[in-house]
Parts: C-alpha cells; sequence; structure tokens
C-alpha cells in the first residue's frame, strides 16, 4: 500500500515530467473536478469512475494501470510485490500487473454498468418531461391533417414541455429571431456581407448554448 507522501511524491514526479504547475492545472487537463483529484491523492481510486482515472492517466502521461498501483482500498491496491523494491522479482512483477489488469477489467465493466444505467434514467426523466408532449402532440398532428384551417397558434402551447425539457438541460437561445443585436463573431454568423464587432444585426436563426459553451452560432444579417 502507498502512503500519503510517496503518493504525492509519485504524482508530483509524474505531474513535473508532463509540465503540469498545479493540481488546478491537472483537473483543466484532464477535465475532473478538485474533489476528483483528491480522491486520487488520498488513494481512493475506488471511489472514481474509470473514465476520469483514464482522463487523468493520459494527462499524466502514464496508464490507468499506474494509477491504480496506488490505491489505499483494498479492492484496488496492488500486491506489495510490485510495488516493493525489496521483491524485485519477475514473478511478483508478473503476478502485480495480472491482479491490476483484472481489477482494471473489473472497473471497465462497473462503469459500463453505471453507463446504462444512467442513460436509462436519464431518458426515464426526459420522457417524464416530455410526457404531455407525447399524448398531445400526434393527435394535434392527425387534427391539422383532417382540418389544415387549425390556427397555428393552437399547437404553440404543446411545445412547453420541450421548453421546459431544453431549460432542464441548460439549452438557451443565444438571441430570439427578430433581435437587434451588437455582432459578436463568437455567438453569431453573419449571413451575408460583412460587420464588424459591435455593429448592430438582425437575428434571423436563434443559435443555441448549452450550459454557457456554443452548440450553434446565431445567423444574423445586417441592418438595413
Amino acid at each position: 500500500m502507498t502512503s500519503m507522501s510517496d503518493r504525492e511524491r509519485l504524482l508530483k514526479r509524474w505531474m513535473s515530467a508532463a509540465k503540469i504547475r498545479s493540481w488546478r492545472s491537472l483537473t483543466e487537463l484532464a477535465r475532473v473536478s478538485m474533489y476528483q483529484v483528491r480522491l486520487l491523492r488520498q488513494g481512493n481510486l475506488d471511489r472514481l469512475r474509470l473514465d476520469a482515472i483514464g482522463r487523468i492517466a493520459k494527462a499524466l502521461g502514464v496508464t490507468p494501470i499506474d494509477l491504480l498501483s496506488m490505491a489505499d482500498s483494498p479492492a484496488v491496491t496492488a500486491p506489495q510485490g510490485l510495488l516493493s523494491m525489496d521483491d524485485p522479482t519477475p514473478e511478483s512483477h508478473a503476478a502485480g500487473i495480472v491482479q491490476l489488469q483484472q481489477e482494471y477489467r473489473r472497473l471497465k465493466t462497473r462503469l459500463e454498468n453505471e453507463r446504462e444505467q444512467l442513460l436509462a434514467e436519464f431518458q426515464r426523466s426526459s420522457l417524464q418531461t416530455l410526457e404531455s408532449w407525447l399524448l398531445n402532440w400526434y393527435k394535434a398532428v392527425a387534427a391539422v391533417h383532417h382540418n389544415p384551417q387549425i390556427p397555428a397558434t393552437n399547437l404553440l402551447p404543446l411545445m412547453d414541455p420541450l421548453d421546459r425539457l431544453l431549460e432542464q438541460w441548460s439549452v438557451e437561445q443565444i438571441a430570439p429571431i427578430g433581435e437587434e443585436v451588437a455582432y459578436d463573431p463568437q455567438w453569431h454568423q453573419l449571413v451575408r456581407g460583412t460587420a464588424k464587432p459591435g455593429d448592430r444585426v438582425r437575428v434571423s436563426m436563434p443559435g443555441f448554448r448549452h450550459q454557457g459553451r456554443l452548440l450553434h452560432r446565431a445567423q444574423v444579417s445586417l441592418m438595413s
């Protein structure tokens, strides 16, 4: 079992080799949270998801098995022979590698099961939000086929569940259609012509952000 001080020294050596200057830099490069890095530093790798272990290992330039060898949890602790220089026999190293590979496969299977469960939960939650839309939308479509004169405004309330779902997913419009905005090439796509940042333009397609990150730029046109 690797001690806290030994583990930190090993991690910092890997970070130095990968030119990672701080724990915060490691979180950004590996796309994990400080909490996950704290679990790594403490040796609680059994509480880390396998994809997080893989990203951290990639950022450090080591293998996931290298990280698993530092674990404090009995469920993922490497054989002492793999870590100790007092017993450097090829047999002990080979046995340690086999055990770590088995543990890696076990964690991979657990992650796949968790992913399936999370996907099923995500689908159930989304369908609950869309339930009224599912029950009424196709009925409304059939009614329009039978009577094309039905006003489109009668259908708009049916889209409320979809709006709620997008809100739950933190999907937001960049700007509504018809709005006048200051041109920003980060968020706007000019349909034709040229414009400088800050020029007044009109939105022709809304564009979307997800959790503050760009999904689709809003299409804009120059003010006539």
